[in-house]
């Protein structure tokens, strides 16, 4: 009798997790830049809609109709970045996953590199590449876990007036020179290469930064877990920088300040550290009417939408 023949179906070695919100002008930049990088890698695009309400979903139904690497869920309202790159990761396929925004344009050969270095070792749980303007300036995205006198140094202006020192401006590593390859705590969430298993592990993001410091907390659990986290920026990414959440600026400056004092909440547990939780609490809830304020005085002269204050 003849054997069976029947090919096993090999993993596939990455998944592209993408949430959208009002990205059609982006969106379709994005996967235009993902599908040619597809050739030489096995993988997907796992896209999830946060009920957009602009022709996003045409874009992406359109583009899916052309390339069968991508699948698309649609949800019937916002959920938010952390729960719709949940709901990403339980249909990702992937062994590994990178975890990208829809304003984002890949440069020829990313993917392959990025997976290699993820791949070195066994030690390493992520990786980033360097995020770029389209003109070529470097964003600066690469940031320190905060601590509670990093709120008081930037609510006073003191990590302003004196941007490079590493006391004063430490959480955003104004001393750190994004030319170099280095071991990092956190890197920007807008390009962001996970080794599948830990993810996984970890399931994916915590829902209850919706929006903001969903990226820090997750660095912070990949670290605790014992991995290194790389930023690698001779591998580059354009980054338009903040689309989806300017649309509704009030909105994520309040979630913002919310998610930070979460984020102090969650990883500051111990007794000694509960009066000074307390404390920057209070300060951030009492600035987010005047950074509101500053916000709409400097409306477009801000280069990212990092978790700042």
């Amino acid at each position: 009798m003849p054997k069976n023949t029947r090919k096993v179906k090999a993993p596939l070695q990455l998944s592209i997790l993408v949430v959208t919100y009002n990205s059609a002008e982006t969106i379709q930049e994005c996967i235009k830049s993902i599908i040619p990088e597809l050739k030489s890698v096995t993988g997907e695009i796992v896209i999830v809609d946060n009920k957009s309400t602009d022709n996003t979903v045409e874009v992406i139904t359109a583009l899916a109709a052309e390339h069968s690497e991508i699948q698309l869920k649609l949800n019937r309202v916002n959920r938010g970045f952390a729960v719709g790159n949940n709901q990403a990761l339980e249909q990702a396929q992937g062994e590994q996953i990178l975890i990208l925004n829809p304003d984002t344009v890949l440069k020829t050969g990313v993917l392959v590199d990025l997976l290699n270095e993820l791949e070195k070792s066994e030690k390493i749980g992520l990786v980033a590449p360097q995020l770029q303007f389209p003109d070529g300036r470097i964003q600066k995205t690469c940031r320190r876990f905060p601590k509670h006198l990093d709120v008081i140094y930037n609510l006073t202006g003191l990590a302003y007036f004196f941007p490079e020192n590493r006391f004063f401006n430490g959480w955003k590593m104004g001393d750190f020179d994004h030319k170099n390859r280095s071991q990092v705590d956190q890197p920007a969430g807008a390009a962001l290469m996970v080794k599948g298993d830990l993810l996984r592990r970890l399931a994916g993001f915590d829902p209850n930064f919706p929006m903001f410091f969903n990226d820090v907390d997750l660095c912070k659990r990949v670290k605790d877990a014992g991995y290194e986290i790389w930023y690698l920026p001779e591998y580059n990414i354009i980054h338009l920088g903040g689309v989806s959440v300017k649309q509704v600026k009030v909105k994520m400056t309040v979630s913002s300040h919310v998610s930070f004092f979460r984020y102090f909440e969650k990883h500051f547990t111990r007794l000694h550290q509960q009066p000074m939780n307390f404390l920057i609490g209070m300060l951030l809830y009492l600035s987010i009417i005047p950074r509101i304020l500053v916000l709409f005085l400097l409306s477009g002269k801000s280069d990212s939408n990092r978790d700042t204050l």
